[in-house]
């Protein structure tokens, strides 16, 4: 679990910023200014014209600030003068492509992506922004925060908080720097140590997964990982539908469970591990152990692992010279030697699931809008029922014959005898993975707009856990005559060997325009004439004025001696210093903070050796526990509440972190921090790995 530990720091400081902006009538409509956009509902929306950008002058006072999609932001006062504005804007579907991050294969977006632009270069303090995020497995996967600073191209890691209890769940970001911020979610892993000695390892992520490496297994010491990877049974099921031949002998399977060394390596003596036996297993008459296998992947592929087995109630004890990914299945009755095949075949369903791509059209009089979308196939018909209520029409899929069915099979006039085989039955839709794209093309008697940015990305990219994937750009025709129009639209998926899907093909879509609306398309537009001015009559005036207009009095202008430059000089001259304002020192940071708070857990020391007053370590601690926090983000929580009682944010405040490091008896990790704080540079964990 994570932190709850900084609500009860950020809501006194929050607090404070509230009563200050309550105090006039601007501060309150910024504070309650909130966008009816929100991420906690299945399918928020999210098309290119709606509320997905807001600017704000919080002033000097600063205040909190609703911004789109339901997040939120915290400005101190003393960052931003009068004029001075900071603005965020949320990435529509169509402009992904511009912004998203380049992630492994196995970490994936699960929030919208967040930019924050603002007039002020350098901030002063640090802004505190709430980005929320869509739920996710948090049993198995872990969420991140990436971000791209303003002005540099490479994405890093982001220390955050966790803030769940709420209508939706969000990472709290305190940061001194603007810029892009996405959230993603990578799965569990955890590391442990092997030595030659031998190891008993007991794993965290699950209770059933021990592993016994006996004492010489290995001339040196290793690290190995160990990662699991969930199969709802509803990807069971739809392989068994697309794939029937192949799965048909499996009944059940447990997940896929990675054990993999940091280098392959082939041990001198057994290695034994224990796994956990499919969730669904009881042991009967039609379920017996001797159709339970356990199998692991080889370079060659998937194979049966041989030997005797030990089986509990809810385990399966086996034992390897090699590591590597493993699972536990179940097979149909004396079918074990053949769940090899079952599960490759289901390995490569695991991520995926079966989807449609829909092609939309409205036709208004001057203005032809096509909408691309890639959504999941039990998504299909409330997406089609939603983009008719906004003027647009499905388009159907052209049926596209096959070079092999236009041969004949046959010269002689005799049919063909009918095939005794069995067929695989049709299949709706094709197979789609997060991060999929599909390359596009328009063709015919239509052409995309150079308004539309359709020319810079010809690519059609599904999110798998964001709720909308469309491209959304403006059509017209190619020539000016006045005719019925015939299009097509083609998508060609662009994917690896590795990524082969079985359904996936070039797929079209035939557009049809009618003559009406091409005549419509080409009607000059109806511009009315302006009237013409009439003319004015002259007109005689006979008053006559007999009386002697008044001389006007001019206004007296008193002439004033010029003021000698040395008297001005006394009387512009202040006596107040000039302020001079120093940026505080990198160790200070918030990705600083983080790093020393996971090297440096013991908070509530770390905390009596910084001087803070009983009454404050007393009240951390018992939060702490009330909320089950864990101890990296209570010292995170208490350094940044240490950070804001200091003056001298920059020589001063590192001498006394640096002397709390080494009362603690860390002269190393203090050593660290003086020296990065004369480069002037963030406290990172590598620091720590190359001295």
């Amino acid at each position: 679990m994570r932190t709850k530990l900084g609500n009860t720091m950020l809501r006194s400081r929050t607090k404070r910023t509230i009563k200050r902006s309550d105090d006039t009538s601007e501060g309150g409509m910024r504070k309650d200014n909130t966008w009816n956009v929100s991420v906690n509902t299945d399918r928020p929306i999210l098309e290119d014209d709606a509320h997905l950008k807001v600017s704000y002058t919080p002033g000097k006072k600063g205040g909190n600030f609703g911004l789109p999609l339901g997040a939120k932001l915290v400005v101190p006062d003393g960052i931003f003068n009068k004029k001075d504005s900071i603005t965020c804007e949320v990435a529509p579907p169509t402009q992904r492509w511009k912004y998203a991050p380049v992630l492994p294969i196995h970490e994936h977006l699960t929030s919208e992506i967040f930019q924050f632009t603002s007039t002020v270069n350098i901030l002063k303090k640090s802004v505190v922004i709430q980005i929320p995020y869509y739920p996710i497995d948090l049993e198995h996967s872990e969420i991140n925060v990436k971000g791209k600073w303003k002005d540099e191209k490479e994405w890093v890691d982001v220390g955050f908080l966790r803030k769940e209890g709420g209508k939706t769940p969000c990472v709290e970001l305190e940061i001194d720097r603007l810029g892009i911020f996405v959230v993603t979610f990578t799965p569990k892993k955890e590391v442990f140590d092997v030595t030659i000695q031998g190891c008993l390892y007991n794993s965290r992520l699950s209770k059933y997964i021990t592993i016994r490496f006996p004492k010489k297994t290995t001339d040196k010491n290793f690290q190995c990982a160990i990662q699991i990877n969930p199969i709802s049974p509803d990807k069971i099921r739809l392989a068994k539908q697309n794939f029937p031949h192949e799965t048909n002998e499996l009944v059940e399977t447990s997940e896929f469970i990675d054990i993999i060394p940091e280098v392959p390596v082939t041990f001198k003596r057994a290695v034994t591990v224990k796994l956990p036996l499919p969730a669904g297993f009881e042991e009967s008459d039609e379920m017996k152990t001797d159709d339970v296998a356990v199998l692991q992947k080889t370079p060659s592929g998937w194979v049966n692992v041989e030997g005797n087995y030990k089986f509990t109630r809810t385990t399966v004890t086996f034992d390897v010279k090699t590591l590597s990914t493993f699972c536990v299945a179940l097979s149909k009755p004396g079918r074990k030697a053949v769940l090899h095949r079952c599960i490759t075949t289901l390995e490569g369903r695991v991520n995926r699931d079966m989807g449609e791509i829909l092609v939309f059209i409205n036709l208004q009089e001057k203005l032809w809008v096509v909408v691309l979308e890639c959504c999941p196939l039990k998504q299909k018909d409330d997406k089609v029922a939603e983009r008719k209520e906004k003027g647009y029409m499905l388009i159907e899929k052209s049926q596209i014959q096959s070079e092999e069915e236009k041969k004949p099979l046959f010269n002689s006039r005799r049919p063909p005898p009918i095939s005794q085989k069995q067929k695989t039955p049709e299949v709706n839709g094709f197979e789609i993975f997060d991060g999929m794209k599909w390359g596009v093309e328009v063709t015919d008697d239509i052409k995309v707009s150079y308004d539309s940015d359709f020319l810079d990305n010809k690519e059609l990219q599904f999110f798998k856990y964001l709720p909308e994937s469309y491209k959304r750009f403006v059509i017209e025709p190619k020539t000016n005559e006045e005719k019925g129009l015939i299009g097509n639209i083609s998508f060609v998926p662009m994917y690896t060997a590795d990524q082969l899907n079985k359904f996936a093909s070039t797929i079209k879509f035939k557009v049809e325009i009618p003559e009406d609306s091409v005549r419509a398309y080409f009607k000059p537009e109806f511009v009315p004439e302006e009237p013409k001015p009439e003319k004015e009559k002259p007109s005689i005036n006979f008053d006559l004025n007999l009386k002697q207009e008044e001389k006007k009095d001019e206004p007296f202008v008193p002439k004033f001696k010029p003021i000698p430059t040395t008297v001005m000089e006394r009387l512009m001259r202040t006596s107040r210093k000039p302020i001079v304002l120093e940026k505080e020192s990198r160790i200070l940071s918030g990705k600083s903070l983080m790093t020393l708070s996971r090297l440096v857990p013991e908070g509530l020391t770390l905390a009596v050796h910084l001087d803070l007053p009983d009454s404050t370590i007393t009240g951390l601690g018992f939060d702490a526990i009330s909320n089950g926090l864990g101890m990296v983000d209570v010292t995170y929580k208490i350094l940044l509440y240490w950070k804001r009682q200091q003056k001298d944010k920059k020589d001063g405040a590192v001498n006394n972190l640096s002397m709390a490091l080494r009362d603690m008896g860390r002269d190393d990790i203090a050593t660290v921090v003086v020296e990065r704080h004369k480069e002037n540079k963030d406290l990172t964990l590598d620091c720590f790995t190359k001295s």
